[in-house]
């Protein structure tokens, strides 16, 4: 099926002015994962935003990225429940919750660069930050059911995994209860102060988003989205908490 689309629609006519042309995209998202797609195409699928195949919906990364969702989901509980034998069942499912949520996918995928290699159309050239993290968040799931598809759960896996491991732990639950409160403790224990700013905000009045940034002493530590002011900055001092636990 995607060859077949591929044949009405070239992949370099996707790509944007001043993106990597369309063999050096492959080439840097194969590096970037450590794997080596039998099918290619599948990382221009992966990485294409909606709005730059607006009028073939199809060859957007919508698709995949429904996949995704539940690969990512499935790896996230499997590990959790192999690694953890004594939590229960309630646990585990707040450990997988609080780990697949946008927040910590979207800051792999930034970590990594991908907002640089994520296919806009011309009406998303600009895109607001949250914007990117929307975009982020859903090529994290889009890529991972590409590997699915590709190599199978087994690698699909391996890289969620090697991505995501570090935040699925029992402690996440603590975090996910309350995170602004966990920061602000923590980091006054250690005579800091914590910050929050709204950098963006966008959709209708009934159905608004917000993107909220957490600053630890002056210096920016977190972002994250979220429906509300409060749903964002919470977000955003999960994201912190994680990788303050990380380091």
């Amino acid at each position: 099926m995607i060859g077949a689309f591929c044949f009405f629609y070239h992949p370099s006519c996707l790509m944007q002015k001043n993106s990597p042309t369309y063999p050096e995209l492959i080439d840097r998202v194969q590096k970037l994962m450590g794997y080596e797609f039998r099918d290619p195409e599948l990382i221009r699928l992966a990485l294409t935003h909606p709005s730059a195949t607006e009028h073939a919906p199809l060859l957007s990364y919508q698709r995949l990225e429904f996949l995704g969702d539940a690969v990512v989901g499935l790896c996230v509980a499997d590990y959790a429940y192999r690694s953890y034998p004594e939590v229960d069942e309630g646990i585990l499912t707040k450990m997988r919750v609080t780990v697949v949520q946008g927040s910590f996918l979207s800051e792999k995928q930034l970590e990594a660069g991908f907002d640089k290699l994520i296919i806009f159309g011309a009406s998303e050239q600009s895109a607001s930050s949250r914007g990117m993290h929307r975009a982020l968040e859903d090529s994290f799931e889009s890529l991972a059911g590409a590997l699915y598809l590709d190599g199978g759960f087994q690698i699909a896996y391996d890289w969620v995994m090697s991505q995501l491991k570090s935040y699925v732990t029992p402690d996440a639950v603590k975090t996910a209860a309350n995170p602004k409160s966990e920061l602000q403790e923590y980091v006054q224990h250690k005579g800091g102060v914590v910050t929050y700013h709204i950098l963006d905000s966008s959709g209708p009045a009934h159905a608004p988003q917000f993107l909220a940034e957490v600053l630890i002493n002056g210096v920016p530590s977190g972002q994250a989205a979220g429906e509300s002011k409060k749903a964002a900055e919470a977000a955003a001092a999960a994201s912190a908490l994680a990788k303050l636990h990380r380091a």
